[in-house]
């Protein structure tokens, strides 16, 4: 699957909630192509996901320790439908479309001039996801990297799922360890099994631990 079609397939896991108690639709009506996405909900998921790091990562910056840097493809692709598919026929091309590469990178505000050095040397963030992983300005950015994040997000209002706010009980299929029942309704945050895959096998590579 070329990257373009796999960051905008829907995962098993998001399907399993999100048809879950609606009625009975004709498949007809529905044309999950991701070339047409205007009049799709991809781009309202991809929007919502583009918001997630861009406040974390407006967050991040506000902190004395730490700052953010945009670091997965998802972090600064265009917002055009046309120029997002060339931009992920291009990480094709560079041989990185199968790699899993997490949302941001997080290093002290210590290093931050060093890091926007290397960074504006390639041509800014927005070139970054086209540098190989081996290539020595990304791991000297690794090397200065605390941790990496994946950012997730729900679509419902956790204040209106209705174990918001409940206190954590010791639960025996937990080994006594605390936690909410196993049918408690709460805001589900997914991450795609190939992608958790990925995560993994990048996270064990670069010895960078990944915060979801």
């Amino acid at each position: 699957m070329r990257a373009f079609e796999a960051e905008l397939s829907v995962a098993a896991e998001e399907l399993e909630f999100e048809l879950r108690g609606h009625a009975s639709v004709p498949w007809s009506d529905f044309l999950l192509n991701p070339r047409r996405l205007r009049g799709s909900d991809f781009l309202m998921r991809w929007s919502q996901g583009r918001w997630s790091e861009e406040l974390l990562v407006e967050a991040t910056n506000r902190t004395s320790p730490y700052f953010a840097l945009p670091y997965g493809p998802s972090s600064t692709a265009p917002d055009d439908v046309r120029e997002f598919e060339l931009y992920f026929e291009r990480l094709d091309a560079a041989g990185i479309g199968d790699m899993k590469r997490p949302d941001l990178l997080i290093s002290r505000k210590s290093d931050e001039a060093t890091v926007r050095s290397l960074v504006a040397a390639i041509g800014g963030a927005e070139e970054l996801p086209f540098v190989p992983e081996e290539s020595d300005v990304v791991r000297r950015l690794l090397s200065r990297a605390v941790i990496a994040v994946e950012c997730e997000n729900s679509l419902w209002r956790a204040t209106q799922m209705p174990h918001f706010g409940s206190e954590l009980r010791p639960m025996r299929r937990l080994g006594g360890e605390p936690g909410l029942p196993k049918n408690a309704v709460l805001p589900t945050v997914i991450i795609k099994e190939e992608d958790r895959d990925r995560l993994r096998t990048w996270q064990q590579e670069r010895k960078v631990g990944i915060h979801i």
